[in-house]
């Protein structure tokens, strides 16, 4: 079992290790996908509401906002995105 366990973890770390340096494939930027939720059309009338904008501010500082995987998800996938505007439908109530 601990054998297992040992190859998993060497196996992951070879594999971010061929995936950084070998391939160089670089982890998304945040700026990045900022950048590009900012030009989502969705977004940019979540941002004219106050009380959502300062939110968003907030979320982006310490939040959901703050993972770029999880703003490249709500960007691409409208499942994620409705979860995310009911996320702060909620929250700011």
């Amino acid at each position: 079992m601990m054998l297992l366990l040992l190859s998993l973890l060497l196996g992951a770390i070879i594999f971010d290790f061929i995936r950084k340096y070998i391939l160089q494939i670089k982890d998304p930027s945040i700026e990045e996908a900022w950048g590009e939720l900012d030009r989502e059309e969705w977004y940019r009338t979540l941002v004219q509401n106050q009380t959502f904008k300062s939110f968003i501010e907030q979320e982006k500082k310490h939040g959901l906002l703050s993972d770029p995987y999880y703003v490249r998800k709500i960007i691409a996938h409208e499942g994620h995105r409705e979860g995310f505007i009911y996320y702060l439908n909620e929250k700011t109530k």
